[in-house]
């Protein structure tokens, strides 16, 4: 092994990875502090860890393995302690007769290896890998081997190891009382709350939640997900982990953990397996029997952004992006929080982006960075709000501006008059339809002159739950459904067949996997200005919208029911029924 880190000076001298003065200087840290050469380099920040298990995996002559793709045989990693493998950052990977392959941090460790060789008999063959990744391994291959069970199934151990820990019933009362708040603050630092809080995180993306809830009962805890779209209770625990599990949020969320009588707002960011970057919100909210954590989970590995692939008609589509690349104008969408309007916004974002285009966006708060865009994060509390950081930005030239959300007559108002003044606006509102838009718009106090001058476009949308493609069953539908539904102004055909949930093992029994987009645009024309500027109502400008072409969120939920996507009793729960229209 001693020719072996020599061989490792010489490869990073080479490589010009690190200068003879670095090198100089680690080797006087490690006279000093003792440990491994190779771990004081990464520690001085001389190089990185990446680089690090390139040049041991050339120095070994071994390539280097990506551990958190592979699938590890659970016999084979009880061979070693979970304290050894954390201790020593290894795990083993494989047994091939009297050869266990050994993951390491640090493969240059004669005495891990001559340790582990006299522990299980075998002769280990040591494989170079990275350090994060040998922590995530063991974090996920672990939790099965000390509860015999699958993630999934270790919250009762998890309950049962904090339980005889000792009497926690001071816990329940301790909101409001000082000392009592001590106590789950020491609480929040002990393992089984640790793990409890990484099995809910981990489980969630597991599931592709979109939402986690942890909500107090009178004499219990519940866990919920919301998993394409529809919220699923996953477990009820004892009241005494209510508390500390909060705290331990609260602690990774970076928020006030003695506060107990206001709404918090935070986020962090977690690593799951395979490099996945996961990001979650979270707002902690007072109720009277305690406070309510809701995390919203942002995986970056689902978030789509190509305009091409959002679900919209072809149409559509080609009336969205001719909009996109208008040099002023405003373009909202809008519809319920978790209806994918951010997604719609960033996509159209994407379609557009160009060197020569000055793009900003205001959002509260920033969900994905795009590279390329310059985004600002509001602090409300700091005075950043959304009127204030416009008014900024218009002084900064853009081409292009992004509203996260219109919230207040005056952010609508800068957004109007910014787009009236030769820029892009694009940005979201709460309201039900497309019509319901402009009609909102006034009551908001923006004149119908000002609305019909600066708007291009309305998108409307929602998220159905798409059919399980393994296990969708075909049907024919009655006639007196098909004209009940509204299916005759879509399809000519006497028979028509749709596809309903049937449920399998791929989709948990649910027949529902993953979810598709419907949507309406309303496009601004000659009409519809017209309409906008007598101030007829909503169902007035929807049934003229509705003559020039538009396609409906129900009409367009239909037509993804005859292609086989979703089901009819799917679109009927999430689109309310058109009014009857003359041809």
């Amino acid at each position: 092994m001693a020719s072996l880190k020599d061989d490792l000076k010489k490869i990073l001298l080479r490589d010009n990875l690190i200068s003879p003065e670095d090198l100089t200087r680690a080797v006087e840290e490690q006279k000093k502090t003792g440990g491994e050469l190779s771990r004081i380099l990464v520690q001085l920040n001389v190089i990185s860890e990446d680089v690090l298990t390139q040049v041991l995996s050339e120095g070994l002559g071994l390539p280097p393995i990506n551990i958190a793709r592979l699938k590890i045989d659970p016999n084979v990693v009880k061979l070693i302690s979970k304290e050894l493998a954390i201790k020593y950052k290894i795990i083993p990977i494989s047994l091939m007769g009297d050869h266990l392959a050994l993951a390491m941090a640090d493969p240059l460790n004669i005495f891990i290896i001559d340790n582990i060789s006299a522990l299980t008999g075998y002769i280990i063959d040591p494989i170079v890998g990275r350090s994060k990744d040998i922590e995530q391994t063991i974090q996920k291959y672990y939790v099965e081997v000390d509860t015999g069970a699958k993630p999934s199934e270790a919250f009762d151990s998890i309950i049962k190891d904090f339980k005889d820990g000792g009497d926690l019933e001071l816990v329940k009362d301790s909101l409001a009382d000082a000392k009592g708040g001590g106590k789950v603050e020491e609480l929040t630092d002990d393992a089984p709350i640790i793990k409890l809080a990484d099995t809910i995180i981990q489980q969630a993306v597991a599931a592709k939640a979109s939402d986690v809830f942890i909500e107090p009962l009178e004499k219990a805890m519940r866990v919920r997900y919301r998993v394409d779209g529809v919220i699923r209770e996953i477990d009820r625990m004892s009241k005494v982990l209510h508390a500390p599990l909060i705290s331990r949020i609260k602690v990774i969320s970076n928020l006030d953990i003695s506060e107990h009588r206001l709404p918090q707002d935070g986020r962090f960011k977690t690593i799951i397996s395979e490099n996945r970057e996961v990001d979650f919100r979270v707002n902690v909210l007072p109720t009277a029997l305690g406070e309510k954590v809701v995390l919203r989970v942002l995986d970056k590995t689902g978030f789509v952004l190509d305009i091409d692939k959002l679900g919209f008609e072809p149409k559509a589509l080609e009336q969205l992006k001719e909009c996109g690349l208008r040099p002023h104008g405003l373009i909202l969408t809008c519809g319920p929080t978790g209806s994918g309007k951010t997604t719609t916004l960033y996509s159209i974002l994407k379609h557009v982006d160009s060197p020569t285009k000055n793009i900003v966006t205001v959002e509260d708060p920033v969900e994905f960075q795009i590279k390329g865009l310059n985004q600002v994060n509001i602090k409300p509390a700091m005075g950043l709000t959304f009127p204030t950081s416009l008014r900024s930005i218009l002084r900064q030239d853009p081409d292009i501006i992004m509203i996260g959300e219109i919230r207040d007559a005056e952010t609508l108002d800068i957004a109007i008059k910014a787009a009236l003044t030769g820029h892009l606006v694009l940005s979201s509102l709460h309201t039900t339809t497309a019509a319901g838009s402009i009609v909102r718009m006034m009551n908001m106090g923006i004149e119908p002159f000002l609305i019909s001058s600066s708007a291009l476009a309305i998108v409307a949308q929602r998220l159905l739950r798409r059919l399980c493609p393994r296990c969708k069953e075909s049907y024919v539908l009655p006639p007196e459904v098909v004209k009940e539904v509204g299916l005759t102004r879509l399809t000519s055909s006497k028979k028509v067949e749709l596809f309903k949930a049937k449920g399998c093992e791929q989709c948990y029994k649910l027949g529902y996997r993953g979810r598709v987009g419907i949507n309406e645009m309303l496009l601004f024309t000659n009409k519809i200005k017209e309409a906008v500027l007598a101030e007829e109502g909503e169902i007035k400008i929807k049934e003229i919208a509705r003559l020039e072409g538009m396609r409906t969120m129900r009409e367009d939920g239909l037509v993804k029911a005859l292609a086989g996507l979703t089901s009819l009793e799917e679109v009927l729960r999430v689109t309310a029924p058109d009014e009857n229209l003359e041809d």
